[in-house]
């Protein structure tokens, strides 16, 4: 689940669960963020639904998002309480969390707003800022043990991490979940037997990965469909490589096993083609969220318009 932080008027966290009117508007969420920026460089922007993402500033933008800022009406259509969000699947997820925290606690000092962290209720404060980023503490324990959980449940229910919350969400169906259809597929030691170079490769049962030699991390996962005998899934392994990256492996190791072996390559349930995949080399910087938003919604992913 995504983690948030509320910046209200309420002095109650209850009022903020029940959704009581409050009085903050988009005018509110600007001086926010503007006090974010003069602490450290930062990018915004914008999307269709009103949300604002925020990229930390200098870096790549693949490794750069950071939180998502909104306003929730709850008194008329443009007034109500600021959300902060970050993705409580992104690989960074701790160290988003930890700078969430401090900047909502910037925002009660100077600001005078009141911040309540939306796990527990607890409100956000300069005093209770050491207690809840202490990394030997109960808090930062409870929310790593959720994230590993969060992270762990990526593969065994086929979901992705977003980098933003979209929908309220923060994973989504495996986007980069491929299929190879062959009509007599080869013994796994056979297809598999040669990965790209740097990568090793390791098979058990009906089950192989190809891994870094160097890391000795997994990055493509492929299994015999159980449900289709005809078929080999292709998923990658949720690292910390930006999502493009990722992406281009997953789609280089399906075209690598059909040119040996033959068959044919499934992506979103249609054959691969240059057409349906041209999103590949468009968007060298794209993110997760925003491959999820321009299939389903027919957004335009925004990165190239954040400079590392």
């Amino acid at each position: 689940m995504p983690y948030s932080v509320w910046l209200t008027s309420h002095r109650r966290y209850e009022d903020v669960r029940a959704g009581a009117p409050d009085r903050l508007t988009l005018e509110n969420l600007r001086t926010c963020l503007g006090l974010l920026a003069r602490s450290r460089p930062t990018q915004e922007v914008r999307r269709p639904d009103g949300a604002t993402w925020v990229f930390r500033g200098g870096e790549p933008p693949a490794l750069a998002p950071l939180l998502m800022a909104g306003v929730r009406p709850n008194n008329g259509p443009r007034t109500g309480t600021i959300q902060l969000t970050v993705s409580g699947t992104s690989p960074f997820f701790m160290a988003n969390m930890y700078e969430l925290l401090s900047f909502a606690a910037m925002v009660n000092e100077e600001l005078g707003l009141l911040a309540f962290e939306g796990v527990h209720g607890r409100e956000v404060t300069v005093e209770s800022l050491s207690q809840l980023r202490d990394v030997q503490g109960e808090y930062t324990r409870e929310m790593a043990h959720r994230w590993q959980l969060s992270r762990e449940q990526l593969y065994t229910a086929v979901r992705m991490p977003l980098e933003f919350p979209a929908g309220g969400q923060d994973e989504a169906p495996n986007l980069l979940a491929l299929r190879l259809k062959h009509p007599r597929l080869p013994p796994l030691t056979k297809l598999l037997g040669s990965p790209p170079e740097g990568l090793g490769v390791e098979i058990r049962g009906e089950q192989g990965v190809w891994f870094d030699r160097a890391s000795d991390e997994p990055v493509t996962w492929f299994h015999l469909n159980p449900h289709a005998s005809d078929e080999l899934l292709i998923w990658p392994q949720w690292g910390e490589a930006p999502f493009a990256k990722t992406a281009h492996s997953t789609f280089d190791a399906a075209v690598r096993l059909r040119a040996s072996a033959g068959g044919q390559v499934l992506w979103n349930g249609e054959p691969v083609t240059p057409e349906r995949t041209a999103w590949l080399q468009r968007y060298p910087e794209l993110l997760g969220v925003e491959l999820l938003q321009l299939v389903t919604l027919g957004w335009e992913p925004v990165t190239r318009q954040v400079q590392g």
